[in-house]
């Protein structure tokens, strides 16, 4: 392990290899440093969907994103499974309530010119001849991308590499060091690393790791669960959700709980909703759940559960496919539903890039590019400010820009 680095990435998650990409191919000295492999926790257990965002403040980040995707596509030795078009995002809606929620959702697709189509109980049919009977209609957005997230990962940590970064997985950082304000570098399981810049893209434990300069980052956790079935070509057509499963802009999702609700021993909140997506193998992915997570471990197998019996009510063939896995991740989230990114107030040299929530995978490149370009003290790409992490301070409040 190199003693010495400008940089220092902590996390080998999306965000932490596009950073750790960026500022090699900048001609930084970077090492990045994962406590276990690449992709090991929500980067590598997601649905890997890029969906363009409802927040236009996040547009620029997204687009620069599948940019990335694509010409890493084209250089990588990896197979991304990353479709050329959208493959369509199919909004069913079950009940009459449940309509004011799907014409949300297709109303800021309409807004961003995403094509939408309104579609009846016989038009839902005719789209997706696997549905169940009895539902109110649905709402079809040309939207939806897939990509293997594992292997976008991967492919990001290798780039990164290629350009001259160091990747230290199964190594742990213990503390980041500082002398006052100024950040001195990390101390890990195997040594310490000397670095002017520490980026803190440790995900869900980026608060964690934080903390241990005395920084605090308004950063939390949500846990979400997936379901992997057997394989069964041509069962879907688009990926298919449930109306009101997609988040409000702005919404970070289930709070954690207050000591006096984690003292009653009440249950935890849970949102669960319904997410069937099809790829090409013809494996389904069934999601998706959200819990606000304090421990590392994922728990039982309720949500799980959950999920299951709410696919197989929407789509009734899925109850004679065998279940070959349930995974869990830890998705890290901020107060008001946006990615942090930037210098983190009160240090020189220390750097947030986390809390995207669901939107990992979507702004990954984007805010990769971002961090680096703060780090580095360059013209940024896009607008910072709507992503600072000062944006929580007492008496600021959180903007457009």
């Amino acid at each position: 392990m190199n003693a010495i680095a400008d940089a220092v990435v902590v996390g080998g998650g999306i965000l932490g290899c596009a950073v750790a990409s960026e500022l090699a191919r900048h001609g930084a000295a970077v090492t990045l440093v994962e406590r276990g492999p690449i992709a090991a926790g929500a980067s590598g257990r997601n649905h890997g969907l890029l969906f363009r965002p409802e927040d236009p403040v996040l547009d620029p980040l997204y687009r620069s994103s599948l940019a990335g995707y694509r010409e890493l596509a084209t250089t990588t030795e990896l197979d991304l499974g990353l479709d050329e078009r959208p493959v369509g995002l199919l909004v069913v809606v079950t009940s009459e309530a449940s309509w004011p929620a799907g014409e949300r959702e297709a109303a800021s697709a309409a807004r961003g010119g995403i094509l939408v189509e309104r579609l009846d109980p016989a038009g839902l049919r005719a789209v997706e001849p696997a549905l169940a009977m009895g539902l109110q209609g649905g709402l079809l957005i040309d939207d939806g991308i897939r990509v293997d997230p594992a292997a976008l990962t991967l492919a990001l940590a290798e780039e990164a590499r290629r350009r001259g970064a160091e990747i230290f997985t199964y190594t742990e950082v213990k503390q980041i060091l500082v002398s006052g304000t100024r950040v001195r570098g990390v101390a890990t399981d195997a040594g310490v690393i000397a670095a002017p810049a520490v980026v803190d893209a440790a995900g869900p434990w980026a608060a964690k790791l934080a903390r241990t300069a005395s920084a605090e980052l308004p950063i939390g956790g949500i846990r979400g669960w997936i379901v992997l079935t057997g394989p069964r070509p041509g069962l879907m057509h688009h990926v298919v959700e449930s109306a009101g499963w997609h988040l409000a802009a702005g919404d970070p999702g289930p709070l954690p709980p207050t000591v006096g609700e984690l003292g009653s021993a009440g249950p935890a909140r849970q949102d669960v909703g319904t997410l069937v997506q099809q790829n090409r193998g013809g494996h389904v992915l069934l999601g998706g759940s959200r819990a606000a997570s304090l421990t590392e471990e994922p728990g039982g197998p309720e949500s799980a559960a959950e999920i299951a019996r709410g696919a197989a009510r929407l789509v009734p063939a899925l109850v004679e496919l065998p279940v070959l896995a349930a995974w869990s991740g830890v998705r890290p989230t901020s107060p008001d539903g946006r990615p942090v990114i930037g210098a983190v107030p009160g240090f020189d040299g220390l750097f947030i890039a986390g809390g995207h929530g669901g939107q990992g995978v979507s702004l990954g490149a984007g805010s990769g590019l971002l961090a680096a370009e703060l780090v580095l003290g360059l013209e940024p790409s896009f607008n910072p400010r709507p992503f600072e992490a000062g944006r929580f301070s007492a008496g600021r409040t959180p903007g457009n820009g």
